[in-house]
């Protein structure tokens, strides 16, 4: 039998040392180092923590890929990117962020990203969260921005969250692509066959906590379906701009080491331009299976 003493030790929670990244959102945990298997038991506590804040920090880290993959499994089943192309480190479920080319062929996406969104919406069961490490990283530019979207619906006016309540869009990456990769080759056809355009949610519920939050974006989004097409342009345009406001964003400035975790059910994120003449970035990124969005 255990005694009192015992069992209160194992009760115990483990208590992370954080501090904020934003008034609204967001969470940097301090002194911990996610290299060692004596680290899992702090992963449940950041599963934890990414409910309630939507967005972690976790500076100076060592990750191999092997590792990176295994923390990322313990918050879902992973995805692997429909660009495989990119997929180049030997494990499919890392997409490659880069601008570097070895043996004449790109190691990773580069200007992936320069625009507001959530990982996957185009997907019928989008990306739950996404978790990027920093290999290698610009000494300037290159910031990553990222939004509430749980503040965003909150600081609308109560008229506008009625309005766009029960709203749906369609999502395309076909769309996306087209626009924010048009000097490349198109999409393969098996590549169109694996996103098809979805219709999701304009406002859509945490499934975890129930707060709701706007599931907007830039480019992805084609239209709000039901709506004629000036009118769709026009609120699209309002709900992305209000999205993106000052008093809704982070703005995280890479170092190298640095992890980031986001919720992708509850933010937006926006990658910044840097010097890819004078610079190298490379960024390995992996995508946690979400559900359905309602």
């Amino acid at each position: 039998m255990l005694s009192t003493s015992l069992l209160s030790t194992l009760e115990e929670p483990l208590t992370l040392n954080t501090r904020p990244l934003h008034p609204g959102f967001g969470l940097e945990v301090l002194d911990l180092d996610l290299s060692s298997p004596d680290s899992d038991n702090a992963i449940d506590a950041l599963v934890e923590e990414l409910d309630k804040h939507s967005l972690i920090l976790v500076r100076n880290q060592t990750l191999s890929n092997e590792r990176h993959v295994e923390i990322s499994r313990r918050f879902g089943p992973l995805m692997t990117h429909v660009l495989k192309q990119f997929l180049t480190t030997g494990l499919p479920e890392i997409y490659v962020l880069s601008n570097v080319s070895e043996n004449g062929k790109p190691i990773g996406n580069h200007k992936e990203g320069w625009n507001w969104h959530s990982d996957l919406s185009y997907m019928a069961e989008p990306s739950m969260g996404s978790l990027l490490y920093a290999v290698e990283v610009p000494p300037e530019g290159a910031d990553t921005l990222f939004s509430s979207m749980h503040l965003a619906y909150e600081g609308l006016p109560a008229e506008m969250q009625k309005r766009i309540r029960n709203l749906r869009a369609t999502h395309s990456y076909a769309g996306y692509y087209g626009k924010a990769f048009a000097d490349r080759a198109p999409l393969t056809d098996e590549q169109k066959a694996r996103t098809p355009d979805v219709i999701q949610p304009v406002v859509r519920t945490h499934p975890t906590t129930g707060r709701l939050s706007l599931y907007v974006g830039q480019d992805i989004v084609k239209c709000i379906n039901d709506l004629p097409e000036d009118e769709s342009d026009a609120l699209l345009a309002e709900l992305n701009a209000h999205a993106i406001k000052d008093e809704f964003v982070f703005r995280h400035r890479w170092q190298q080491g640095d992890l980031i975790l986001w919720d992708n059910r509850c933010t937006m994120h926006c990658a910044t331009p840097y010097d890819d003449n004078k610079y190298r970035r490379v960024m390995h990124r992996t995508t946690v299976a979400g559900s359905r969005p309602f």
